[in-house]
């Protein structure tokens, strides 16, 4: 192994942490640089298989070189995420960077809709393009040099986070579910009226998914109707949506996405969102009812490093 000599210049601050680093970890200067470009090369650059990742991740690549993006997460809060590696996007028209430190809560799924479409999985990279492309919303004029590239409309964002899906291998159905749904509350946060038509929208059509199973249930075990016709009645409810999607015009396959899937998924979605309140209730009725509601403790990481071995009991049957 060659080794090399050289002079580093660093700021108060870094040199200041570099000496906390030698005193907590006991390790050289030069084990410790060394490890620092270690950690920069695989952040920037990355590394080729096995080390680095064994499967494509299309468009997207290390800010610095061709080679596959990593999703690296640090948890801030119960639901959000802190970017802690960056990567490109490039789709051969346009190329976005998305920094390190940027925040996201992953795929923005309701607790209640998970079970269909999780919130990470092969969309994660495509999420968090989108959750960038959110925070540069604007009308971006191409003719204007000093335009900032990153900008976009919220309806390019949609569509990029669409496209990114697909070119990640997300499966079709899923891909233009999870474009519908970001594309209805683009919908929502255009003004007034067009969020009162789409509340209106995915009430009506949430409401009719909920009531065609349940009047079709009912009605084949009271003997009142036949099957053939609880189908025909679950037929012209999907119908529905593919005839009142031409009112959204340009939009319609938002329209024609949503409406089929409120209509196809909302009974079930009430049956989970009813589950989950049931759990929710107890559990919530439980945290209220133990005798002996242990507080959380938060200690600093430099007294936790200080306390001495013996001093870490056992656990007690107290605790049990």
């Amino acid at each position: 192994m060659t080794s090399f000599t050289f002079e580093i210049e660093l700021d108060q601050l870094a040199t200041d942490q570099l000496a906390e680093l030698e005193s907590a970890t006991s390790k050289t200067e030069a084990v410790l640089l060394a490890d620092a470009i270690r950690r920069l090369h695989r952040i920037y650059l990355g590394e080729p298989p096995p080390v680095g990742p064994e499967s494509s991740t299309g468009p997207f690549s290390k800010l610095h070189s061709d080679l596959p993006a990593e999703v690296v997460l640090r948890q801030v809060d119960p639901t959000r995420f802190e970017l802690r590696e960056p990567f490109l996007y490039a789709d051969g028209n346009r190329v976005f960077n998305v920094p390190m430190s940027n925040l996201t809560d992953l795929a923005s799924v309701p607790r209640f809709f998970q079970w269909l479409v999780p919130r990470y999985g092969r969309h994660t990279l495509a999420a968090l393009l989108h959750d960038h492309l959110q925070h540069h919303l604007g009308d971006r004029d191409s003719q204007d040099p000093d335009a900032d590239p990153q900008l976009v409309t919220s309806e390019e964002a949609d569509a990029y986070f669409r496209v990114a899906m697909q070119q990640t291998g997300v499966p079709f159905l899923r891909r233009w579910l999870m474009w519908a749904a970001v594309a209805l509350r683009t919908e929502v946060m255009r003004g007034a009226l067009p969020a009162i038509a789409t509340i209106t929208w995915i009430s009506v059509f949430g409401l009719i998914g909920i009531a065609t199973p349940i009047w079709a249930l009912l009605n084949i075990v009271a003997g009142s109707a036949g099957v053939a016709a609880c189908l025909i009645t679950m037929g012209l409810a999907l119908a529905l949506p593919i005839v009142g999607s031409s009112l959204w015009l340009r939009r319609w396959r938002c329209g024609l996405i949503s409406g089929l899937a409120l209509v196809t998924f909302g009974g079930l979605t009430l049956l989970v969102i009813v589950a989950l309140g049931l759990y929710l209730g107890v559990e919530w009725l439980a945290e209220r009812t133990q005798p002996h509601r242990a507080p959380i403790i938060l200690h600093k990481q430099r007294q936790r490093r200080s306390l001495p071995v013996k001093s870490i009991q056992p656990v007690t049957n107290d605790l049990l």
